[in-house]
């Protein structure tokens, strides 16, 4: 399957579009015309290769909105380790969206899997390669939400975002 790609309000309710199926949708503006919130969806197979172009998806994004290098950074890190549960744990199929309405920026992963157990964060000790994902996502992250859905998982995550900074020149 291809990425689908799109910012529909729809999705960030947790909808799948359908296969082949975008629909962009301007940004919320105020009555001044400035932007006050941006949303951006990519529905794609959850195989490993996909997880970089996941990041890549949101680094684009985000540097389009405005969002700081730093905080990119961090968002960028949570995407790619809730893409990478979804991959490793999920079904066939993923949806990675991502919206920021003023600094509150909220990544939202759900998968095909099917639930048989909540996920939680690595505490055992040194030397393993997998189980911390989870870990670093809730050190970097204000808030996190995992819930099984029927079939498949819910991954959130929400921070605050740095005002961005705009160049002087």
């Amino acid at each position: 399957m291809a990425p689908v790609l799109t910012s529909s309000p729809i999705a960030s309710r947790g909808y799948r579009p359908l296969r082949g199926h975008s629909t962009p949708v301007p940004a919320a503006r105020d009555a001044t015309g400035e932007v006050t919130s941006h949303r951006a969806l990519i529905a794609l197979r959850a195989e490993a290769r996909q997880v970089r172009a996941v990041r890549r998806f949101a680094s684009a994004h985000l540097s389009r909105w405005g969002v700081t290098e730093d905080d990119q950074e961090s968002v960028v890190l949570i995407v790619g380790e809730l893409a990478g549960n979804a991959v490793q744990h999920g079904g066939a199929d993923m949806t990675v969206s991502l919206s920021l309405t003023d600094r509150d920026l909220c990544i939202d992963v759900v998968d095909t899997g099917l639930p048989d157990h909540l996920p939680v964060p690595y505490g055992g000790g040194e030397g393993g390669e997998h189980g911390r994902g989870l870990g670093i996502v809730g050190h970097l992250a204000n808030w996190t939400d995992f819930r099984a859905e029927r079939g498949g998982w819910r991954s959130r995550a929400g921070l605050r975002v740095a005002p961005a900074v705009l160049a002087t020149d």
